[in-house]
Parts: structure tokens; sequence; C-alpha cells
């Protein structure tokens, strides 16, 4: 009974490490992501465009004339750009009699 006890806690340790790496590994991924003139989001939940990247700091622009200089790790996420879908006429003009 008690190595079945030791095994499940074994297990469950090294779940929660795995889970650590995997999240470490998606911060710095994002981090290493980060180019002047991407939109971010912060932590906090403050939007702007990057414009300065220093060693471990950011300069974001959240409105025009508006800059915070933050912490590479204050990033939570990179917009991703949608480009704008084009849409075709798909119905043809009919015109009326």
């Amino acid at each position: 009974m008690d190595l079945v006890l030791i095994g499940v806690l074994a297990v469950m340790v090294l779940l929660l490490i795995n889970q650590n790496r995997k999240r470490k590994k998606d911060a710095n991924a994002l981090v290493d992501a980060l180019v002047v003139g991407a939109k971010v989001i912060l932590h906090s939940g403050i939007k702007g465009t990057v414009t300065l990247i220093e060693d471990s700091e950011l300069e974001i622009e959240s409105t025009p004339g508006a800059k915070l200089r933050v912490i590479k790790q204050a990033v939570r996420t990179i917009e991703k750009e949608i480009e704008p879908e084009i849409e075709e006429d798909s119905d043809p003009k009919v015109e009326g009699n």
C-alpha cells in the first residue's frame, strides 16, 4: 500500500515539474518573439505597440505620445494581425425591368 502511494506521489511531482518547464519554455518563446512594431497586451491589460527593445525592458506606446517602460516578462500576448478578407460579389447584379 505504501509503495502505491509513493508511486502516485512521484507521478504527481513529475507532472508538476513537466508543466512548470513547459510554462517557462512558452514564456521564453513569447519574449524571444517580441519585435519593434508588434502589438502586445500586458498582464495588467494595457494594450500597446512596441517601440523599443532593450536587454530586459520594452518601451510600449499605448496611445500616441504616451510611452511606458516595462520588463519583457510583463507581456501576456502578442496580438496577431488579422488581414481583412476581401469580399467578392457572389450575387450577380440583376437589373429590374
